[in-house]
């Protein structure tokens, strides 16, 4: 096999002027799209001020005691993209912790914190998403005018305000790994692709870590061999946006969505705590995702996660808790949860029989 493709950089595009670029811009996002699946974006139109606010609220909350926290747990036995609280840890630390949430539809109920608890926090952060709700708008008006659809194709889908909205917000906080011995290679994220249609991960500066799979059609086992990654780093005034698997789905494979990571910091990086803000847009839970060209058939939200959820069972012996320190690097190193499991077996279930 030849060496793979490799990507430098991730690209950015500039969203002003919108009403005046929307051709302009929608073959950019194209090309970035089924380039790296990684992008930058800026002219978006949410202030730096806004943002900061919101991580402000979200250190609030991730730094209340974890008596408080643990009232707003999530559901472990269930399949990822539970609402709620919850951490990933080795025995040296915790490796990451936050909170997703949702917008404020019955999914949420009994997951927000009080007002006594964290001030503010529900006001606050509803805003927030409903900014960043804008920013995917906008972006995916481009896209359906890049694919040759209706301007307006996926705003129905994706209204935030639906009662049956699957979109969700985690409140990342990495824990500071100042004076601490971790073992070198360790990530605090594995690598994978994100589950829905869109993530907006708004990052702090100084903050680094996040890695993309930089080989265009290059499997994660073959980018760990190669060293095809780059660096994602936070770009001033941007907002890093990747495809997820249920876009790479909703444009019949076009659309890319790439496996990335977070390692943990080199010794000589800044080792404090890392703090991200990932806005994962997504349709609603009625929702047939099926591209124009109908190359997959037909599929809802709910059902990609429960392919999901079976596909993990099927390698994973034991929860990511129950491991052994020894356990949990080797399944780091050798383990990358992404798309194609489902695109591959609905995809078979299109071939006519034989």
């Amino acid at each position: 096999m030849g060496v793979p493709e490799a990507i430098s950089a991730v690209p950015g595009v500039d969203l002003s002027d919108l009403s005046n670029r929307k051709h302009e811009i929608s073959q950019q996002l194209l090309q970035a799209a089924e380039g790296i699946g990684f992008f930058y974006v800026t002219g978006h139109g949410l202030p730096q001020e806004d943002i900061d606010a919101a991580f402000a609220m979200s250190a609030k909350y991730n730094n209340l005691p974890e008596e408080i926290r643990a009232r707003h747990v999530k559901d472990k036995s269930n399949a990822a993209y539970i609402l709620g609280w919850s951490e990933r840890r080795v025995s040296a630390g915790r490796l990451t912790h936050g909170m997703l949430m949702g917008f404020d539809n019955p999914r949420m109920e009994g997951l927000w914190p009080t007002e006594e608890e964290c001030p503010g926090f529900k006001k606050h952060m509803l805003g927030f998403m409903h900014k960043a709700a804008k920013v995917t708008d906008d972006i995916m008006t481009c896209f359906a005018i890049g694919l040759g659809l209706p301007e307006d194709f996926y705003k129905e889908p994706m209204d935030p305000n639906a009662i049956d909205c699957q979109t969700a917000m985690y409140c990342n906080h990495y824990p500071s790994w100042e004076c601490k011995a971790y073992r070198e290679g360790t990530l605090r994220r594995i690598a994978h692709t994100d589950f829905e249609v869109l993530t907006l991960l708004f990052q702090r500066q100084g903050e680094t870590g996040l890695e993309v799979c930089a080989g265009k059609d290059t499997t994660p086992k073959e980018a760990m061999q190669s060293g095809l990654w780059v660096p994602c780093d936070p770009v001033p005034g941007a907002i890093t946006v990747n495809i997820g698997d249920a876009l790479q789905y909703w444009s019949d494979g076009r659309l890319k969505s790439t496996f990335h990571r977070v390692r943990m910091p080199r010794h000589d990086e800044y080792q404090g705590d890392r703090y991200s803000l990932a806005y994962f847009a997504n349709a609603r839970a009625t929702t047939l995702f099926q591209g124009p060209q109908k190359k997959y058939p037909p599929i809802t939200f709910p059902e990609i996660l429960a392919q999901k959820k079976k596909y993990r069972k099927s390698f994973m012996k034991l929860g990511e808790d129950e491991m052994t320190d020894e356990e949990y690097f080797n399944f780091q190193k050798n383990t990358a949860i992404g798309p194609e499991f489902d695109i591959a077996a609905n995809a078979a279930a299109l071939q006519p029989s034989v």
